[in-house]
């Protein structure tokens, strides 16, 4: 079995500012919390050649998004492949069939809030590694602290170590792991998605109390990496994973 090293397996934590704590305050009650931090995570991405876009497809959510991912001034190409017609992919298929493409075609390999649907995860990943070139990067968004949610099924909520191993055994090497967490409360919220009245009103308390508490927390600063099981990291609502293919 394959150790999960602290050096290689540290999570990173964007910490919260007064600047981000805006955005969130204007997004608060419109997209759920760990969307807002996907689409700003997702924004370094640096994407350049052809991408896969596993799970995704033009009619998706963040459709509009998907220019944002791109290295500026860099060419990039995208094309998805999705089991379900409605998001109009570049490829339909089968769930847990194969890609229609020639191995190492892609330079880059995203999928966002797929992996949890997929119950053959091991055998996902190592098709995703067929079809990405030599040193070609998979960046990928799971979901953590959240909520059961169908489409068609929902199946797991992987630690950091867990994912860390199941990459390794397929040909990958992890390169970052970053929470999607902007702190306790507003992650209690999304668990619960607030029952009662004046929802969006204690949603953004719920974010300005995480911020205060943010500020606090680092205030004397340091590097912001921490064990998956450390106080700072442990409520993620999600995991942004990036691994680098053999």
């Amino acid at each position: 079995m394959h150790e999960f090293h602290d050096g290689s397996g540290r999570v990173e934590l964007d910490i919260p500012t007064f600047g981000r704590l805006l955005h969130m305050l204007k997004r608060a009650g419109t997209i759920s919390t760990l969307r807002c931090l996907e689409y700003e995570r997702l924004k370094f991405l640096d994407l350049e050649g052809l991408v896969l876009d596993f799970g995704g497809g033009s009619r998706t959510n963040y459709s509009q998004h998907v220019k944002e991912w791109s290295k500026r001034g860099a060419p990039f190409e995208y094309e998805s492949a999705n089991i379900d017609p409605d998001t109009e992919p570049t490829y339909l298929i089968e769930p847990n069939g194969p890609l229609p493409c020639t191995d190492q075609r892609y330079d880059a390999v995203v999928s966002f809030n797929t992996f949890e649907h997929v119950y053959h995860g091991k055998e996902t990943l190592r098709e995703l590694q067929r079809v990405l070139k030599k040193s070609g990067h998979i960046h990928f968004i799971v979901p953590f602290i959240f909520r059961v949610h169908g489409h068609p099924s929902d199946y797991i909520r992987g630690t950091p170590a867990y994912w860390q191993t199941l990459l390794y055994e397929c040909g990958f090497t992890l390169t970052s792991t970053t929470a999607l967490l902007w702190g306790p409360y507003s992650t209690a919220c999304s668990i619960t998605r607030l029952p009662g009245p004046f929802k969006r009103t204690r949603i953004r308390i719920a974010l300005t109390i995480d911020y205060l508490l943010a500020r606090w927390k680092f205030r004397k600063g340091g590097e912001a990496k921490f064990k998956q099981d450390h106080p700072a990291v442990r409520c993620a609502l999600g995991y942004l994973i990036s691994a680098k293919r053999e």
